[in-house]
């Protein structure tokens, strides 16, 4: 199954109204964390609005680290009259000495733990074995679009 597109917390949509989003500077980072199949409460997008309120995170170990990766190469620009595109480069975890286990969805949220959006990566959690990668590519129109 291919992954679904990314879906916005209802918080980021007010802290992005509120202005308190630079999306593409370079004082803030942006992270993308793996989380389980016991983390349902992604999809309550209405009441989540910090990282540090979701359960579940894919435990730390064998080339993954708690709080995920960093979004890098992050950009914030106009593609075509009256849109923008908020992309990024894929983020990458490569197993290593081990599986990481029981990876269902991706969260992308700002540092600091303001939440901006999750991708459910697979109908079922799965694990990584050991040498394997897994790649988080954002689409031919990045993370996401304002038009």
């Amino acid at each position: 199954m291919a992954a679904t597109a990314w879906s916005f917390y209802n918080s980021f949509r007010e802290y992005i109204g509120n202005g308190q989003f630079d999306l593409d500077g370079a004082s803030v980072g942006f992270y993308m964390a793996l989380h389980t199949s016991a983390a349902s409460a992604l999809v309550n997008t209405n009441t989540l609005s910090t990282q540090a309120s979701l359960a579940n995170e894919v435990a730390s170990g064998n080339g993954y680290t708690t709080g995920g990766a960093s979004v890098t190469a992050r950009t914030w620009a106009s593609v075509a009259t009256d849109k923008y595109r908020f992309d990024s480069t894929a983020v990458v975890w490569t197993a290593t000495g081990g599986a990481i286990a029981n990876i269902k969805y991706a969260v992308v949220y700002q540092s600091g733990g303001k939440l901006v959006c999750f991708s459910k990566l697979s109908t079922s959690q799965f694990t990584l074995a050991a040498d394997n990668t897994l790649t988080v590519t954002p689409s031919a129109s990045g993370i996401f679009e304002l038009a």
